[in-house]
């Protein structure tokens, strides 16, 4: 198929996903934000790089030896030369005790297109679920299906909330993801998003002051074509009051 930067990083998580999910079968971990909720939750938002929870105790030198044979891989690297990428580059710029991230270069028809892997270890990784990605987005790039931990909507939806509602962070994109979550799975997403009233009512209060401007910045550029054209000024403007009520709503 044809790539843009987009759809060759896409296709890149899924392989890599793939090929992780058996390298880590039996490890407690899970693909978290916007690759998960791509490909496990249908959101229209593409990614640049992939996150993921992994348990603290699969040691740092296990999951960088894994990681490392995973990216490295024939078999990795065979699936992407079928559709006409490559691994470039790889490199380890971080590799500490809590955070592990790789770099990948890929080569699509001679332009350079970045990615990164990257995972968080944490005392648990609750609300995972295994699961097979959307089969539309594997029967688009041809991937075989497959099964990979991921969070289900309500721990999502958790994170989301919280991310929305610190201090250090205006990500309007946690905007929007909180709108399909509510739109998808409304009773989970609310039972979450209930169980921390301070964080919803925090969360409200910074959604209340994004503006188009910085929609327009943040999110419209990673969506598909279908999703941007349907999104003008009152469309976001719907979205954020839609938020806004369902996040004050769970302390009703």
């Amino acid at each position: 198929m044809a790539f843009d930067p987009f759809s060759a990083r896409e296709f890149f998580h899924l392989v890599a996903l793939r090929h992780l999910s058996g390298r880590l079968s039996g490890r407690a971990w899970a693909l978290k934000g916007g690759v998960c909720l791509r490909l496990f939750h249908g959101s229209a938002r593409l990614s640049e790089d992939m996150d993921l929870d992994v348990d603290p105790r699969v040691r740092r030198a296990t999951l960088e030896k894994g990681i490392d044979a995973v990216l490295g891989s024939a078999a990795l690297r065979a699936d992407l030369v079928r559709e006409g990428l490559a691994v470039q580059r790889v490199s380890k710029p971080k590799q500490t005790e809590t955070t592990q991230r790789w770099k990948v270069e890929l080569a699509l028809a001679g332009e350079a297109v970045q990615t990164k892997l990257e995972f968080s270890r944490r005392r648990d990784v609750p609300g995972s679920e295994s699961g097979a990605p959307a089969p539309q987005l594997l029967d688009r790039y041809g991937v075989t299906q497959f099964a990979a931990r991921h969070y289900g909507a309500a721990e999502m939806a958790r994170q989301k909330t919280a991310a929305l509602a610190s201090e250090g962070r205006n990500a309007v994109r946690d905007l929007y993801d909180l709108d399909l979550l509510w739109s998808r799975n409304p009773t989970e997403t609310s039972a979450a998003v209930a169980a921390d009233p301070a964080a919803a009512e925090a969360a409200a209060a910074k959604a209340e002051r994004f503006a188009w401007g910085d929609f327009q910045g943040q999110v419209l550029p990673y969506l598909e074509s279908p999703a941007r054209r349907a999104y003008g000024r009152d469309a976001f403007e719907g979205l954020k009051a839609s938020v806004c009520r369902n996040l004050r709503a769970v302390r009703a």
